[in-house]
């Protein structure tokens, strides 16, 4: 785990944390273990409003070694935006001042550069979309106030703008640091006033939106023996077959274990419209270019070949070809990361005709990289500061799965600089060629041997040629948390068929608090 001062830290990424609700003093799904009487108990509409300054639901917010209160009204739908609108109001202050200091929790990179409210952003589980703040012709965020670091103590009122998703949903899941509320409703009519202590401020200007992206989300799973990688979205489906799992050093005969990689693989190809299979061999470091690349082309035959017989041939052309070492998943630097480059990738460009949840495979393995204990047990980690981190349960939301992963932290220290840093790790689980930020939520859900990651989008290519890309889910587990206080750290995943039941894990990878947590009841229909 690493330190971080929180004043330097403003052009790092903010968290985006979800809570389903807190709606008492005991700990509830997706909630904190606060009294509801100071920092307001989380709360939902019995019916949609009509009232824009209606408040949807009100929930707690814990941050700057304080908390607030966060009051969310209906999304206004004005022309081919959203105008979004939320009360900020400080409920328990560090040091007894008034305002309460966010510095960069709010904060994240939506084009350019990190925008004030990037990390509130507003969620289409059924479309498959997420939108993020509009800005302006410089990057920053349409709406006031255009500084989030701090909060006054009378409060603040924040109102930001958004893309009109497509098919005019009745509702969108707001993703807020520290809460996700699955349904917001959206209504036509004008935009609440947009200061809570100014009656003269000026209205929202739409007029200033340059940008308003609103990405497709993504579901990356991955087979714990490192048989099977797959990458979905609507359009495109690519599944990396582990080569040692394929073949034997060397070779290009299938051995014994390829048939169920092979038929896990085609698992993914079913419910989308048929096309063209690239199948493409890779191999590591190790050997001539010469002779890494007839392996990959003959390694790339064998399993095209093979898929011959397990798809429908007049609906799925299959395009066999090799890259030899010339693209490596991740650096040829360890046997571990030369493991990983030899593979078989398989490409499919088509849309989704029958959308499908995740189906798991396998039996749980044994976890051997850090403590094991039940999701209400919970593990304790860290290195410079001890956190307790439990999942006590997991809540379906539609087809997706919500989870919720809280940290408490077991001293006394106020205002340090280390954080709950060992959710994740140097580096992304994507491989090399794509960027991660370095405190984003990268904790996994498994089912049997399969491993679920958050939704993910992509941002864009950064200046050095790498895939930015951003989970639904925290973007900042490394925010600042005193003794005895807890935060919580949540994500959206891809849901997974026939199971009541998960675990939850943090790889073994450098800067990470490896840990697996089993038995985590999952609720919801």
């Amino acid at each position: 785990m690493t330190g971080r001062h929180r004043l330097a830290a403003m052009a790092l990424l903010a968290g985006a944390a979800l809570l389903l609700g807190a709606c008492t003093a005991e700990e509830t799904p997706g909630g904190d273990a606060t009294d509801a009487t100071t920092s307001g108990a989380a709360s939902g509409p019995s019916a949609a409003p009509s009232d824009p300054e209606s408040v949807v639901e009100s929930f707690p917010f814990v941050a700057g070694g304080g908390e607030a209160r966060v009051d969310v009204h209906p999304l206004v739908h004005t022309g081919d935006h959203l105008v979004l609108t939320l009360d900020i109001t400080p409920t328990a202050t560090p040091g007894g001042g008034d305002d309460l200091a966010l510095l960069d929790v709010l904060y994240d990179d939506v084009t350019s550069r990190p925008a004030a409210g990037g990390a509130i952003r507003l969620v289409d589980l059924a479309g498959g979309t997420v939108a993020l703040p509009a800005v302006d012709a410089d990057g920053r965020a349409v709406g006031a106030p255009a500084d989030l670091m701090t909060v006054p103590g009378d409060g603040v009122r924040v109102q930001r703008a958004y893309a009109a998703p497509a098919g005019d949903p009745p509702s969108l899941g707001l993703l807020f640091p520290g809460h996700y509320v699955p349904e917001v409703p959206v209504i036509d009519a004008g935009p609440p006033p947009a200061s809570l202590t100014d009656d003269g401020a000026p209205e929202i200007d739409l007029t200033a939106v340059a940008d308003a992206p609103h990405p497709e989300l993504n579901r990356y799973t991955a087979e714990l023996d490192g048989a099977v990688q797959v990458l979905e979205s609507t359009e495109t489906v690519t599944v990396s077959l582990g080569g040692d799992v394929l073949f034997a050093s060397g070779s290009a005969d299938l051995g014994p274990q390829a048939q169920a990689a092979l038929e896990a693989a085609v698992t993914h190809l079913s419910g989308r419209a048929g096309g063209v299979i690239d199948v493409v061999g890779h191999t590591d470091d190790v050997g001539d270019d010469a002779s890494n690349q007839d392996l990959s082309e003959r390694r790339a035959a064998a399993v095209a070949a093979a898929l011959g017989g397990l798809v429908d041939t007049g609906t799925f052309s299959l395009r066999p070809s090799g890259r030899g070492e010339t693209e490596p998943f991740v650096a040829n630097d360890t046997d571990a990361h030369r493991q990983l480059n030899r593979r078989v990738v398989l490409t499919l460009t088509s849309q989704v005709t029958t959308p499908s949840t995740v189906t798991a495979q396998g039996e749980l393995p044994p976890f051997e990289g850090g403590p094991v204990a039940t999701g209400a047990e919970g593990v304790e980690v860290g290195a410079n500061r001890r956190f307790r981190i439990t999942v006590p349960e997991a809540t379906r939301v539609g087809d997706s799965l919500l989870v919720v992963v809280r940290a408490e932290a077991l001293d006394t220290e106020v205002g340090s600089d280390f954080g709950v840093g060992g959710l994740t790790g140097v580096g992304s689980y994507r491989g090399d060629t794509t960027v991660l930020p370095q405190h984003a939520l990268s904790v996994a859900v498994v089912s049997g041997s399969t491993a679920v990651y958050p939704y993910d989008y992509t941002l864009g290519t950064n200046p050095g040629g790498l895939d930015v890309w951003r989970p639904l889910a925290d973007l900042d587990t490394l925010r600042r948390i005193d003794g005895g206080q807890t935060l919580t750290f949540v994500g959206l995943y891809p849901g997974i068929a026939d199971t009541d039941t998960i675990a939850v894990q943090v790889r073994q990878a450098l800067g990470t608090d490896a840990f697996r947590l089993t038995d985590i009841p999952v609720s919801g229909s």
